[in-house]
């Protein structure tokens, strides 16, 4: 069987395993792969219908996934680059991201 879930999870995948077993983890693991895609395509599919709703216009949408693309390319760089922790790189990243969005916004 192909594990997938290993290759994107990582070291949640792990996790699930010594939790659930060797089987049953590797199903929860895709289940989890599966349901997260079928989440995705859903929300591009019904994206107007979500936009118009929602109360968001597209401005927002686009600079909240603007803020969260940052946060994750920040987050990659401060932990395969420079070597720091988990936890902390998620935060300084996320705090980064926002200060970068602020000074294009504001600045100009």
């Amino acid at each position: 069987m192909i594990d997938l879930a290993s290759i994107v999870l990582r070291g949640f995948q792990d996790d699930i395993i010594s939790t659930f077993g060797e089987t049953a983890g590797w199903l929860v693991g895709h289940l989890i792969i599966l349901g997260t895609l079928t989440l995705a395509v859903m929300a591009i599919r019904e994206r107007d219908h979500i936009l118009d709703q929602s109360g968001f216009d597209r401005t927002t949408v686009w600079d909240a996934s603007l803020l969260v693309v940052l946060t994750l390319v920040l987050y990659l760089a401060f932990t395969s680059a420079f070597g720091f922790e988990s936890a902390p790189s998620v935060a300084l990243a996320a705090v980064s991201a926002i200060s970068v969005r602020w000074m294009v916004n504001v600045l100009g």
